[in-house]
């Protein structure tokens, strides 16, 4: 399941680059945390919530429809991982521009690496403030 969480009109894309709000996809199959992080988006002048997804799958599609400039993917869900999403995403033809932070309550400093070197921007736990997370995605946008 794929829910966009956009109106017609509403900027998405290379939004930083035209000083609008960064489009922020959220994906993650919790319900609680994936509600937690969509407000936390919401409650951010700088981000605009362009969709969230609950898995892998759903989020390659919602990438593809959607173009964000920031997708905060969790790391392990059971339909496909971060790892399976990161490496279909650098196989396109022409990876999207979007940038990736991984987030993971299991995350470890191997599983880190490992995901940098897949291809995410970079890696945050879930024990993370809403606050903080929303704080290094648009670090992250901004470089």
């Amino acid at each position: 399941m794929t829910r966009i969480a956009r109106s017609p009109g509403e900027a998405t894309g290379r939004a930083a680059e035209r000083g609008r709000p960064v489009g922020v996809l959220v994906v993650d199959d919790s319900l609680v945390f994936r509600t937690g992080m969509t407000r936390a988006v919401q409650a951010c002048d700088a981000m605009q919530l362009v969709g969230e997804a609950d898995g892998g799958t759903a989020a390659l599609e919602a990438i593809a429809h959607l173009d964000p400039d920031l997708v905060i993917l969790d790391l392990l869900m059971p339909d496909l991982d971060a790892f399976g999403v990161l490496r279909a995403l650098h196989a396109q033809d022409t990876p999207p521009e979007c940038r990736v932070l991984v987030i993971s309550a299991t995350l470890d400093d191997k599983v880190e690496r490992e995901l940098l070197a897949a291809g995410a921007d970079a890696c945050m736990s879930k024990a993370s403030s809403r606050a903080s997370i929303c704080d290094e995605a648009l670090r992250l946008v901004a470089q």
